[in-house]
């Protein structure tokens, strides 16, 4: 006989009253109590495997039982009985130590939540020796995969090898092994380009660097998106000592004024900024020099940073890096090859859209001076 009874019909057993005490964690045995049905038909259904088992009244009995029950497996139980402890490590240079891609540790640990985990994070203050060390420690305590995340986009020349599923969340490895989630840099710096050209400037300029791969990324999908219009920037200011509000605040100086401190004739309508910092200091070159944003001069920036971007004045607009969506499509590379230990793993890198988040800085530009 099926376990779940007379699985042609959907019936089973006579439905029996709830035995467990008050505010005891529902059991499986409880569950199948509440549906009339066998231990083993609950342990069918609720681990996936009633297909050609259960019939499907019976298993929506069980899962409403479950529902009404809030009956949650027992982790260690669940343990030893896939051999995988629903415990994902992930290791970072620096991302948990600043409110900076947070987001990213929280699309993380979401998903993974959805999907039966937990995450542990270790996050090595940039000392790749404790990212070496934090691998070996996880994989002693049986995690059933990695992710290893960066603060900012680059190429990593090694990742720790510990024999375990391991998946890269804002970064990529040099020899395109590794499954990799990453911004798709090159097409948000063409949405920067048509976001200025859509509102009528001609005469833009940008403020780049090369501190992280991104910068050139942005900067090259910027400006080909601008040439196939037939324009060209009218200056491109390359930082050197970082993408910071300093740094942006000189390099809009130098762009909009001569070498007396006076006006230039020719300048900019519009800066596309390499993030949201450079952008704050641009934005505060442009009150210090009496022109008014958006009306005289409009000003994107990138990362959509949290605390700062909506609260500058003007709010400035921005495209937003995917940070939580890089963390759940992490958990979800590394979890589907958990999942299915015998799939072959196809090195995967998934580039996600920026999208543009429309606020104040950037206008029509002003009348032809």
């Amino acid at each position: 006989m099926n376990p779940g009874g007379h699985p042609t019909s959907g019936g089973g057993r006579t439905p029996r009253r709830d035995e467990r005490s008050p505010g005891k964690p529902a059991t499986a045995l409880d569950v199948a109590h509440r549906a009339g049905v066998s231990r083993t038909a609950v342990s069918f259904v609720l681990n996936g495997k009633s297909d050609g088992n259960i019939a499907e009244a019976t298993r929506q009995r069980i899962l409403e039982a479950a529902r009404e029950l809030d009956y949650r497996p027992h982790p260690v139980a669940r343990s030893l009985r896939t051999s995988r402890t629903q415990l994902i490590g992930l290791i970072t240079d620096s991302i948990a130590s600043s409110p900076f891609a947070g987001q990213l540790l929280g699309g993380a640990t979401d998903r993974a939540r959805e999907r039966g985990h937990l995450v542990a994070v270790f996050d090595s203050g940039e000392r790749p020796a404790l990212e070496e060390q934090a691998a070996e420690e996880f994989a002693g305590r049986r995690v059933d995969g990695l992710i290893y995340a960066s603060m900012g986009l680059r190429e990593v020349a090694s990742v720790p090898d510990v024999g375990l599923p391991t998946v890269l969340a804002n970064c990529f490895d040099a020899r395109g092994e590794l499954p990799s989630v990453i911004p798709a840099e090159e097409e948000a710096g063409a949405t920067a380009a048509r976001c200025l050209l859509d509102m009528g400037h001609r005469q833009i300029g940008v403020i780049t660097g090369d501190l992280v791969v991104a910068g050139p990324r942005r900067l090259a999908g910027f400006t080909k998106t601008l040439a196939e219009s037939g324009v060209k920037p009218v200056a491109v200011q390359e930082l050197r000592g970082g993408w910071t509000i300093d740094a942006g605040f000189h390099a809009t100086r130098a762009m909009l004024t001569r070498a007396d401190g006076q006006l230039r004739q020719r300048r900019p309508t519009a800066i596309f900024c390499v993030n949201d910092r450079v952008a704050a200091g641009a934005l505060l070159a442009a009150a210090g020099l009496g022109l008014a944003v958006p009306a005289d001069l409009s000003i994107l920036g990138f990362d959509d940073q949290e605390e700062l971007a909506a609260n500058l004045v003007p709010s400035l607009s921005t495209l937003a890096l995917p940070h939580r969506e890089m963390g759940r499509q992490a958990v979800d590379l590394l979890l589907d090859v958990v999942e299915q230990p015998d799939a072959p793993v196809t090195p995967t890198l998934r580039e996600l859209p920026s999208p543009l988040v429309w606020r104040e800085s950037v206008a029509a530009p002003p009348p032809t001076r």
